[in-house]
């Protein structure tokens, strides 16, 4: 039999320092609200997020980027969106986890073009980030694909079916003949 259901735990604390003033008035919005003060808190929170906003001009007009666009229940995903924004100055272990990502993308992405996250894979993954890349910057001399390889066999682990790993480089498609003549016009010419 399974547990009751019940509302989820918070799983943050957060200790604040706040004077008298500050304290009196989080005390007379929680009562005037009828919430708690967590409550408040939170949709304070939630209302400074919804009016910071990212703006980055494109080909299209301005591209604005919120906390929303960033947002994933994942926290792999969460950490790989937040270190793509250079407005949020990414640390260098941020971007050092990035670029990993980006070398051994069929372990993170969907395809080659980066655009849709393999959940499953980084959810398994990513709690071990930091130890497969110390592993790829240990081994990459003896044996580049080391870390890819620790990564195929904790996925197998989780019961998952990994990605084909190394990468087969892609063979660019060579240029179709338009027939037995010469693109030069000056061959064309009889005189």
């Amino acid at each position: 039999m399974g547990r009751p259901a019940s509302k989820s735990p918070k799983s943050e604390a957060l200790t604040i320092r706040l004077d008298p003033k500050t304290r009196f008035i989080l005390d007379y919005m929680a009562r005037f609200k009828g919430q708690t003060i967590t409550t408040v808190v939170e949709r304070a929170i939630l209302a400074a997020a919804a009016n910071t906003v990212i703006s980055r001009p494109d080909d299209y007009g301005d591209h604005n980027i919120t906390w929303q666009d960033l947002w994933d229940v994942s926290e792999g995903v969460r950490a790989l969106e937040v270190s793509k924004v250079p407005e949020l100055i990414p640390t260098f272990e941020e971007e050092r986890r990035l670029s990993f990502v980006f070398n051994h993308w069929p372990f993170f992405y969907a395809s080659e073009k980066k655009q849709t996250y393999l959940n499953h894979y980084i959810d398994v993954l990513w709690p071990r980030i930091d130890e497969f890349i110390q592993l790829h910057d240990d081994m990459k001399r003896q044996d580049y694909y080391a870390a890819g390889n620790a990564m195929v066999e904790a996925l197998k682990a989780a019961k998952l079916q990994p990605p084909k790993w190394p990468v087969e480089p892609t063979r660019p498609t060579p240029e179709k003949s338009g027939g037995n003549f010469s693109r030069d016009l000056d061959d064309d010419i009889p005189f």
